[in-house]
């Protein structure tokens, strides 16, 4: 078991501290500046062309999109890109699975190196394999909870920018200047969207793709109803501010409500497997009948009783602490 966590923490890793690496890299220079800055120095603009083609030539011997594609099939790889653009992982799909594969051959050569033992190899291999689901699904949860925490403050910049009398895309600029991350990264990209001559419903929809939320699709809805409808923008927005906050003040209370249910889920569900431990250590002769086929007992099924009784508890442990933690889980 500590193998099994070791190589499992040792995945886990490499995979955090390569997205970290990407993520503190320092910003690009703005395209419109680099390139008025290039215009000005013929030279410069002429090596930067033969720089971006060696960068080019270089990328393109190495294609792990195409490669992980003829496995995975281009739907496993589109649905692997969008589930790290809301993780905000600043790796590409082909990327992802290069470094996930080559955590898990690390994982399992040490775990062969150290165990000496296959069978826990390719558990611990297993077990590193699907270790990206959890993690990508805590950090895209965590993204879109900062960004709905982050989006009712938003919301009352941009009526403070349109009471003086701004446009839209104007209390945009000054609001996600102000703004931390993730939303102000999202809305500079929105209008970074819009210069290029994306329409701002389309550079919405662009958005709601990277950020799945609900008060984000209201704030978008309430912005199409009054740009087709007409009415006063800011009342609008100082609406939508209020009633955002009022759900994430309902949801605060329903998790307090609610925590002492989903602890009862945990410990249910924890209680057995403890309980089997602590009886291992005190008579393990006595519990390895669980898992151990009664090879002198002549009927199949009767040999095998033991291993298919603790599959069947384990599996209804784990569907009961689903159950609990569903029943628990209030959407707002």
């Amino acid at each position: 078991m500590l193998l099994l966590i070791a190589g499992c923490l040792l995945a886990a890793f490499l995979l955090v501290a390569y997205a970290i690496n990407q993520s503190r890299r320092p910003p690009q220079v703005d395209l419109r500046e680099k390139l008025k800055n290039l215009a000005k120095d013929p030279e410069a603009m002429a090596k930067e062309i033969e720089l971006g083609a060696e960068k080019k030539n270089l990328l393109s011997k190495i294609d792990f999109r195409s490669i992980f594609a003829r496995v995975t099939g281009q739907g496993y790889m589109d649905d692997l890109e969008k589930n790290l653009t809301q993780s905000d992982i600043p790796l590409k799909p082909g990327e992802f699975l290069a470094v996930r594969l080559g955590a898990a051959g690390t994982a399992f050569v040490l775990t062969a190196l150290i165990s000496r033992s296959f069978y826990m190899s390719f558990v611990v291999l297993g077990v590193a394999l699907m270790l990206h689901i959890p993690i990508l699904k805590f950090m895209r949860a965590r993204r879109i909870n900062r960004f709905v925490l982050q989006l009712a403050e938003f919301l009352v910049l941009i009526t403070n920018s349109l009471k003086s009398g701004q446009t839209f895309l104007q209390g945009v600029d000054i609001a996600s200047k102000e703004s931390p991350n993730p939303i102000g990264m999202e809305f500079r990209l929105l209008l970074k969207e819009t210069n290029l001559g994306v329409p701002v419903e389309t550079a919405f929809n662009n958005m709601l793709l990277r950020v799945p939320s609900e008060d984000l699709k209201i704030v978008m809805s309430a912005f199409s109803i009054q740009r087709n409808v007409g009415g006063n923008l800011a009342d609008i927005m100082d609406q939508v501010a209020a009633m955002i906050r009022q759900r994430i003040q309902i949801q605060g209370q329903i998790r307090v409500l609610t925590t002492q249910g989903k602890l009862s889920g945990v410990i249910v569900g924890l209680l057995p497997f403890v309980l089997g431990a602590i009886l291992s250590g005190i008579s393990y002769d006595y519990m390895k009948n669980l898992w151990t086929p009664w090879w002198d007992n002549p009927n199949p099924l009767m040999r095998y009783m033991g291993p298919l009784l603790l599959c069947g508890g384990i599996l209804l442990e784990l569907l009961g602490s689903l159950v609990i933690w569903k029943i628990c889980d209030i959407e707002v």
